[in-house]
């Protein structure tokens, strides 16, 4: 069995959609390396997008790693872990709130005044996870 080892350093916001009520979030992790993954979300189930995000780095690391360990069965299993798995779940739903109360502030906004300043606050939004 082989493990691999996950830690996500930063997510960040890409592109949005304020009417579909979706945002690109740019995850930076590192696995042994660094890595950049591209995700879009849906804002308005923070916490189901969290762990769909988590899923899809799952996903994507037995794909990548699978591929590297063809042949011997019992190597073929893959075991990954996330550091801090639970509080980065909910570090990211927090951080997708944020940026879907950012887009419903877009959505509402009826006068152009402050209109680009709140564009500017959620493209600049980011996570950091500290090194412990």
């Amino acid at each position: 069995m082989k493990i691999i080892s996950l830690e996500i350093k930063k997510v960040k916001i890409g592109k949005f959609f304020p009417k579909e009520e979706k945002v690109e979030l740019n995850i930076f992790f590192n696995d042994g390396s660094d890595k950049e993954m591209f995700k879009t979300v849906d804002a308005s189930d923070a916490e189901g997008s969290a762990e769909a995000v988590l899923a899809d780095l799952r996903k994507m690391e037995k794909n990548i790693h699978r591929n590297s360990e063809e042949g011997n069965i019992i190597e073929g299993l893959i075991n990954i872990v996330v550091k801090n798995e639970n509080e980065t779940i909910k570090e990211i739903a927090r951080f997708i709130q944020k940026a879907g109360a950012k887009m419903e502030e877009i959505k509402s906004r009826n006068v152009a005044d402050g209109y680009l300043d709140i564009i500017r606050e959620l493209k600049n939004l980011k996570l950091e996870f500290a090194d412990d």
